[in-house]
């Protein structure tokens, strides 16, 4: 029995069923997809339109005054996909700063998104907030995710320093400031590689599997946590070397602590190897990018020796984050080098960006494949060829890439919305590829 409003009892008819009040609302996504984060004034700006009907023409409007800026036509894309066109609205022309969303007939309109220069650099600053609280954080870490994470870091030092130093100012705080010193940034980093340190077995090199061991030292039934893994000291030994020969100039001192362990730790490695023992896939490529860093910062011959001993490894194309350091690092070193080597992995290198830039062409969204994770290594792998072959071309695809990170696909979402200190890492070594970009335009334009 229910009751009215006035108190009289009536009976419900639900012919025999049991009635369900609950329900499950589905989102909803928008027809027309922007990257929320928005676009450089200089650069190609395009959305994507998405619907069972598409209209011909759309308009961009300010945010504040309501006002149409600009009017573009809709390029609809071949035969629908289950029902569904889709198209694309080109508004590269809008050059003015200031916040838009877009509306056309019969779909409605996009998220707000900002036309500014600055655009990537604030977001670089946020993901260096985050990258610094996890430099603090507490909890058991896997030592080859600090290592990724730090290498990235590095990555983008060596390739940007200018902006990596302008993000880092005095008291280890992201800012604007000017005059930054780049000592700032390093400092930042050692409180991991301080923690990398400590994870080393004295006696024999070897490098522990996560942090659990430091909080198992001196307690019982905990030998579990403190197991040592090959992955982790081919990571460590290739990620301590990269950042001891990049500190050398800012503390001479600390710096050669850390070659000196990433050798020791390589001997530890290569003990493993003469024992009789197989490499494991892991081990082999991170022991190529300890290889590379320790010959760059050492220029002794067993490290460049190993590399000519392996180059059918260094030139395969394995989707590997350290292979592909280590390659960049030997193309990259003043040390000498084997040309032929450098000028098979030069090619290898082209032929995958070649290959990326051609396919993501054909995607919908301007990426060759949706999943997040293969967007992620495909802009990775592009940022590391980029500087390796200074291709203008390569930026713009990373850009597209960004594009779909940050709205432009499927969702109308963020992909990475909580990002964990390796991926912080490796977008921010993204980011500071374009933003570097953008510097270079600018400055072509004034010169002209």
């Amino acid at each position: 029995m229910e009751k009215e409003e006035n108190g009289t009892e009536f009976t419900m008819e639900t012919l025999g069923l049991e009635p369900d009040f609950s329900y499950v609302r589905e989102p909803e996504k928008p027809g027309i997809q922007v990257d929320r984060l928005g676009y450089l004034p200089g650069s190609s700006k395009m959305a994507v339109f998405q619907g069972t009907e598409l209209p011909e023409s759309f308009q961009v409007v300010a945010k504040d005054s309501g006002e149409c800026v600009y009017q573009g036509e809709i390029r609809i894309r071949g035969n629908a996909s289950d029902g569904v066109f889709t198209g694309y609205g080109s508004f590269t022309e809008l050059r003015e700063e200031g916040s838009y969303y877009i509306k056309c007939d019969k779909i409605g309109c996009s998220y707000y998104f900002d036309v500014k220069k600055d655009v990537y650099l604030e977001k670089s600053r946020e993901y260096g907030s985050i990258i610094e609280e996890m430099q603090n954080t507490e909890g058991i870490q896997e030592t080859v995710d600090i290592c990724e994470a730090l290498s990235c870091l590095l990555a983008a030092y060596e390739m940007y320093p200018e902006l990596l130093t302008k993000l880092w100012s005095a008291g280890n705080t992201v800012g604007e400031e000017e005059g930054a010193d780049a000592g700032e940034f390093f400092r930042m980093l050692r409180q991991k590689t301080d923690v990398l340190l400590s994870l080393q077995d004295e006696r024999t090199g070897g490098i522990y599997t996560n942090t659990g061991v430091l909080q198992a030292m001196g307690e019982e039934g905990q030998e579990a946590e403190r197991e040592m893994s090959e992955e982790a000291a081919a990571a460590f030994a290739g990620t301590m070397a990269k950042y001891g020969y990049l500190y050398q100039e800012y503390d001479w001192d600390y710096a050669n602590i850390c070659l000196k362990a990433a050798a020791k730790t390589w001997r530890y490695l290569d003990r493993a190897q003469q024992g009789g023992g197989v490499l494991e896939e892991r081990v082999a490529t991170g022991k190529i990018y300890a290889a590379s860093e320790l010959y760059r910062a050492s220029n002794e011959r067993l490290y460049h020796n190993y590399i000519l001993q392996n180059q059918e490894l260094v030139v395969s194309r394995k989707t590997d984050l350290h292979l592909l350091m280590g390659k960049v690092t030997y193309l990259s070193t003043k040390r000498s080098v084997d040309h032929e080597l450098c000028s098979q992995i030069m090619s290898e290198l082209m032929l995958e960006a070649e290959k990326t830039a051609a396919n993501q062409k054909t995607g919908l969204f301007y990426v060759e494949d949706e999943e997040a994770d293969a967007v992620m290594w495909d802009m990775t792998a592009l940022a590391l060829a980029n500087y390796a072959v200074m291709n203008h071309e390569y930026a713009t695809v990373i850009e597209n890439h960004l594009h779909y990170l940050f709205g432009r696909n499927a969702e109308g979402v963020f992909l990475i919305e909580e990002p964990e200190g390796k991926e912080a890492a490796r977008v921010l070594l993204l980011l500071s590829l374009v933003e570097a970009e953008r510097k270079i335009i600018e400055e072509a334009e004034t010169e002209l």
